[in-house]
């Protein structure tokens, strides 16, 4: 597998060098210094509960907060986090996991075997009503905990203390990848009524490296470092995130000197790249994800695929790309990335043509005098506003007539993830580098909505190929397997197609370095210094 890197999705992070008191420090005690390396998020991480969390806002905190058994490194390597060691039996359905005996939450509970097992069940309790309960579905007796006719997952051993097994009802390739999501963090179980009434996710006890010390709701979150941390050390004493919507306001701010860091968009690039001060400060990262236009399947005027195949052949990637984003990505003729599992240069996808676009509308019953007409849902951000001008612009040359709608982050996942969006711009961040998670979350019919399917796309014959490609062990064939699955999506087109993106990131000057984590949700935040 080709490397790939994952840069942090309209969020900026980072810290600095100082120390905290020894012990497990009492969050009210605990103060932020003037050396903390001060970031932002584009919007309220509105939910940090690893059952419910679904972006990258959310995730990038959480990482910071809790561990899972397993992780990446920087290479992409899993290696281990709370399980200090694991084994697979050869018939590929039986884990077995020894975990580490040095941890203690942030409030002090020591870690055992009994959390694991509480934080997993509680995914799949049909009370929890997690998006996520796909990640531990294909464990045995899981079903039944989600139907509600059980409250425990039979598949979930404690041997003892220390060492968990874990069964599944028949092999599932992912599984390793699985347990290093978000949604596999694990949480102290002797806060299970905290957890039960949601109070316990304002300011959440984890295992991680970091432990909240102050959240105000859409203004800031900050964290400090937690002395009694069982990894490697941060160099940092706190990292400071504030909630910055807007990309103007974010310029001032980091011109001012008040954050640490800035993404570039194509509005600003190149006025901060030429500028002499900031010379070896832009650094352009190639990210795991994918950009598109979510298309409501199953409402008209969507609900004909000749529709969706016009509309994807009315857009010019190349042409955006080479102009808004001076050549800094790639157009998207598939879902998965280059460099993951699954991905092929041999998937030709949708190019530019606008003849054969108007073809297919004209088939569908469109016409000059009968256009097609629809509501296009967006964030409420610049850099959003930016990308759907363009769609709506290249879409306006065919007679297609798109009307915008901005919506608040929240409001315009609830709308999306309700079925009321016929269109909406979106883009996908994988959790992990393999080629079924920009495929089974995404097209299986049974994540509709927050699940991950929010173009609610359905095919029978697609789910029976993803369901299959889930139990192949061997690499090269379940590559091929999804490459498969890929075409098969492609050819319905439930999405406008648009492009995998690099991200732009501007250091500020205090900053010594910034490395860049493959991916949102194992960047713990140790690695990053400052100048003192």
């Amino acid at each position: 597998m080709k490397r790939a890197w994952f840069a942090l999705a309209l969020i900026l992070i980072g810290s600095v060098v100082v120390g905290i008191a020894a012990g497990i420090p009492e969050k009210k005690n605990l103060k932020l210094g003037n050396a903390v390396f001060r970031g932002y998020l584009t919007s309220e991480p509105a939910n940090l509960d690893p059952a419910k969390g679904v972006d990258v806002n959310e995730g990038i905190v959480q990482a910071k907060i809790f561990n899972g058994l397993l992780t990446y490194d920087e290479n992409m390597k899993m290696v281990p986090d709370l399980a200090e060691s694991w084994e697979v039996a050869e018939d590929g359905r039986t884990f077995n996991f020894h975990l580490r005996k040095d941890v203690r939450f942030h409030n002090g509970q020591p870690f055992s075997s009994k959390d694991v097992v509480f934080s997993f069940q509680r995914i799949l309790a049909a009370n929890t009503c997690s998006p996520r309960t796909w990640v531990f579905e294909k464990i045995v007796g899981s079903s039944e905990v989600m139907k509600g006719i059980a409250s425990e997952v039979v598949g979930i051993k404690v041997l003892d203390d220390y060492n968990i097994q874990i069964c599944l009802s028949e092999p599932f390739a992912p599984f390793l990848s699985l347990l290093t999501m978000p949604a596999a963090f694990i949480l102290p179980s002797g806060s299970a009524s905290e957890i039960a009434d949601g109070a316990f996710f304002e300011k959440p006890s984890g295992t991680g490296p970091f432990m909240i010390i102050s959240r105000e709701r859409d203004s800031h979150i900050k964290l400090a470092a937690y002395d009694g941390y069982h990894g490697s050390k941060p160099y940092i004493s706190g990292i400071e995130y504030r909630v910055i919507p807007e990309s103007m306001k974010a310029e001032m701010e980091f011109e001012s000197g008040n954050i640490d860091i800035l993404q570039l968009n194509p509005t600003n690039y190149e006025r901060f790249e030429s500028r002499l001060e900031n010379s070896g400060r832009v650094k352009d990262v190639p990210a795991m994800n994918v950009f598109y236009v979510g298309l409501n399947n199953q409402k008209p005027p969507f609900d004909d695929p000749k529709v969706r195949r016009a509309l994807n052949y009315l857009i010019n990637r190349e042409s955006i790309i080479n102009a808004v984003f001076k050549g800094r990505g790639k157009a998207a003729h598939g879902s998965i990335p280059p460099g993951i599992l699954g991905y092929s240069d041999k998937l030709e996808g949708y190019g530019f043509n606008l003849k054969k676009g108007c073809e297919l509308l004209k088939e569908a019953g469109f016409s000059p005098e009968h256009p097609l007409k629809f509501d296009l849902y967006q964030k409420s951000s610049q850099s959003a506003f930016e990308i759907t001008r363009l769609v709506q612009g290249e879409l306006k040359k065919a007679g297609v007539s798109v009307n915008l709608r901005s919506m608040e982050w929240s409001a315009l996942k609830d709308a999306i993830n309700k079925g009321e969006a016929e269109a909406f711009y979106l883009s996908w961040y994988g959790d992990y580098p393999d080629g079924e998670n920009f495929l089974y979350p995404l097209f299986h019919s049974k994540n509709w909505g927050s699940g991950g399917n929010r173009s609610r796309y359905r095919n029978v014959k697609v789910d029976s190929m993803l369901d299959e490609a889930l139990k192949i062990q061997d690499p090269l064939k379940r590559a091929e397997a999804y490459q498969q699955v890929d075409r098969a999506v492609v050819e319905e087109a439930p999405w406008i197609y648009l492009w995998h993106l690099n991200e732009t990131y501007l250091l500020g000057g205090n900053l010594e370095k910034m490395p860049f984590s493959p991916m949102f949700a194992f960047d713990k935040g140790i690695s990053i210094k400052m100048h003192e």
